[in-house]
């Protein structure tokens, strides 16, 4: 039993995301019509608990509220070709009406997802330290000033990720080396470790354990996070300098110190940890950056129970930061996960040492020289390719982002900000391409199951060859398979030809599970644009945008968009905003309330978007004030409208082409002409009587002269 919870634990907290009877059943699917908004009936969803009846001060504190849209697209207009469909997360009936998406506010926003707990609960107060210098040096601890009350931070535990909080640590901090007595230590910190993993804690019943155990991660930084920012917690350092014994007024030798101390204006984990690596011994903590492996350390355990490990293998290396500017840890670890293995940690470390993003969540062992040593046991490797087992196994669509889903909402969208979106539009475009591959294989399987069927149906006499007035025949029924085979792979070669003719939004309410956690692009015009602050905690506070983007596809249903990076000089103010095209993890079928439904809309995760607007558009945006004047898209825009269109282009090349055949036309009939003219001069004029004829010819010619 113990060992099958073991294999739980472990999948749940670190198994990471490694027909045709119409034409209507291939995509370009034809869309649902549009039901009648007084009897259509809202897709049904969970029941609402209390959580949901939040009040408005509930709904201002806890939650970000959506600003409204004023109005949406006109209708369109097209007649209704598919009947209702179930609750299975289908394309809605309806058109989305202006006001409703006002309704967000009692569900929560994806950008500030579920109901959290309050972060000012008083917290115990600390010795002061001083600031860290510019030098990067360690910080010296200041003595505690009177009138602080100590608190011994090695001595509370703030999370279940916790390890052995209380106990006397034997590490030496600042020391490059691991003694026995350290290495026995470590050893017993990496067995506490697995050992939590193995047995669940003894929580309330209905608590996510995996929720509360990757959340974990992030409470202690909060905690001291929120100490710092009440004052209770000192981050200072001193720069140390040397006097000039030299200098005018000096009374000071050249030995003698001046201490000049600075305050941070920010917290910052890495100064707290360098200050008192003592309080964070055991405690959880999460780091992005880029990996680097040096080589393997080996911990030779000293004593080893049944069942434990004696040699502990453990790939070392210095984790960067994601701009590989400087070194922020020191990391030890066991295994890693990638995009591929996902849920099936390995040990085969890369040969070559290349720097690989990562995502670090481990615990603090000791300060390693300046920097912290930082074991993990799993180490997650950030790809442009997202965790999607992890994201099916732990998201649940039709409802709002929950607290459980939180971690996992943000640490998605934390890989989709720092990999590469070039890579990202080629993995969505590539899984694209397999889908409708996919859908061409069912339709040759459909069409050779009816052509079967035919076939038995004629040798069983049900139907003639010919047919009859009444019923089709056979030829006439297979005929119109093949057409119909015809028509869904020009269509899938269309969708391969040009990726933007697939209808990816259709196909997002079809089969909602096969998209979700997968990379996917979706294309059209935004018409609603929110600003938000990120969650302090899960996204360090970082600016998040809400787009809601209305596909062509749509039928004018949105889908929603976050991302904490928009283009330069995106009108964020505007109502409509054209030629928006995004990248990014199809994280669940997320729900919004209206004035009077509960409707669907797929909610996206996007690193950045792409905006390509033409210029009339961007022209438009200026003159509105939704686009500054002196804009560099306004310069390009400019010049592009001053251009001359393809229209006028074609009609002036024409006109040139006519005048050039008109003058080339009249200068070969003047040389037509010239010519004639010169050969009717060079020829020899016929004479009735030559000299010779006058002097040689006898008198009693008929041509004799006559005399005057």
């Amino acid at each position: 039993m113990r060992a099958l919870v073991a294999i739980w634990m472990l999948t749940a907290c670190f198994g990471l995301p490694s027909a045709f009877a119409q034409d209507s059943d291939f995509p370009p699917f034809e869309l649902p019509g549009f039901g009648n908004p007084s009897t259509d009936t809202p897709t049904p969803l969970r029941p609402t608990d209390e959580r949901d009846r939040l009040d408005e001060r509930e709904s201002r504190d806890r939650r970000v509220p959506l600003a409204p849209v004023d109005e949406m697209d006109e209708r369109s207009g097209r007649s209704p070709r598919r009947s209702d469909r179930d609750s299975s997360g289908s394309i809605p009936l309806n058109p989305v009406d202006p006001d409703e998406l006002d309704g967000l506010r009692n569900f929560g926003t994806p950008a500030s997802p579920g109901t959290r707990r309050s972060n000012t609960d008083p917290l115990p107060e600390d010795e002061s330290v001083l600031p860290p210098d510019t030098e990067g040096r360690f910080p010296k601890i200041l003595p505690r000033t009177n009138g602080v009350t100590a608190f011994d931070w090695s001595q509370q535990p703030v999370s279940i990720a916790d390890i052995e909080i209380g106990r006397s640590w034997p590490f030496a901090h600042g020391e490059a080396a691991l003694s026995d007595e350290e290495t026995s230590a470590y050893v017993d910190i990496i067995r506490a470790i697995d050992n939590k993993r193995t047995t669940p804690p003894q929580i309330a019943s209905g608590v996510n354990v995996t929720s509360l155990w990757e959340a974990s991660f992030y409470r202690y930084a909060q905690v001291r996070r929120q100490a710092w920012t009440n004052g209770t917690l000192k981050l200072h350092v001193t720069t140390s300098v040397l006097d000039d014994p030299f200098s005018s007024g000096s009374t000071m030798s050249a030995t003698d110190e001046l201490s000049n101390v600075r305050e941070p204006k920010d917290y910052s984990l890495q100064i707290d940890m360098k200050a008192h690596p003592k309080d964070f011994i055991g405690r959880p903590i999460v780091f992005y950056g880029l990996f680097k492996p040096r080589g393997v350390r080996e911990l030779q355990a000293a004593r080893s129970l049944e069942g434990e490990e004696q040699v502990y293998r453990l790939q070392t290396g210095l984790l960067r930061n994601l701009q590989d500017t400087e070194t922020i840890a020191m990391i030890d670890a066991a295994s890693y996960v990638d995009s591929q293995s996902q849920t099936e940690p390995s040990r085969a470390w890369p040969t070559t040492p290349i720097a690989i993003p990562v995502m670090v969540k481990g615990w603090f062992i000791k300060r390693w020289q300046e920097q912290p040593l930082i074991y993990t046991d799993v180490l997650r490797i950030l790809t442009p390719r997202p965790y999607d087992k992890y994201i099916q196994d732990f998201v649940v669509s039709k409802q709002p982002v929950t607290d459980d889903e939180s971690w996992l909402y943000y640490e998605t969208l934390r890989q989709m900000q720092v990999t590469s979106s070039d890579v990202q539009s080629a993995i969505a475009l590539a899984d694209q391409n397999q889908r409708v591959q996919e859908l061409l294989d069912d339709a040759k399987q459909k069409a050779s199951a009816d052509l079967l069927s035919l076939e038995n149906q004629l040798r069983a006499g049900k139907i003639t060859r010919e047919g009859d007035s009444k019923t089709a025949g056979y030829e006439a029924s297979k005929r119109r398979l093949e057409r119909q085979m015809e028509l869904r792979v020009r269509r899938a070669e269309q969708n391969l030809k040009s990726p933007e003719t697939f209808p990816m939004f259709v196909d997002l309410f079809d089969e909602p599970d096969r998209w979700q956690g997968r990379l996917i692009t979706l294309r059209g015009h935004v018409r609603r644009i929110s600003k938000y602050n990120g969650d302090s905690t899960l996204f360090d506070g970082q600016t998040l945008y809400e787009l809601w983007l209305f596909p062509a596809d749509s039928y004018h249903n949105p889908a929603v968009i976050v991302t904490p990076t928009i283009p330069q000089d995106f009108p964020v103010s505007c109502d409509l905003v054209d030629g928006v095209t995004v990248t990014g993890c199809f994280f669940k079928m997320y729900r919004y309330r209206g004035q009077e439904k509960i409707r669907p809309a797929p909610l996206v995760l996007a690193g950045r978007v792409n905006w390509n607007p033409t210029p009339e558009h961007v022209l438009k945006l200026v003159e509105s004030g939704h686009i500054s004047a002196n804009a560099p898209i306004v310069a390009v825009a400019r010049s592009q409208g001053r251009r001359v269109s393809d229209t006028t282009i074609l009609i002036v090349g024409f006109l040139a082409l006519m005048g050039a055949m008109t003058i080339w036309g009249r200068v070969q009939r003047d040389r037509r002409e010239r010519k004639r003219m010169l050969s009717l001069v060079d020829e020899k004029p016929i004479f009735r009587q030559t000299p010779q004829e006058l002097y040689s010819r006898s008198f009693d010619s008929a041509f004799e002269s006559t005399r005057g």
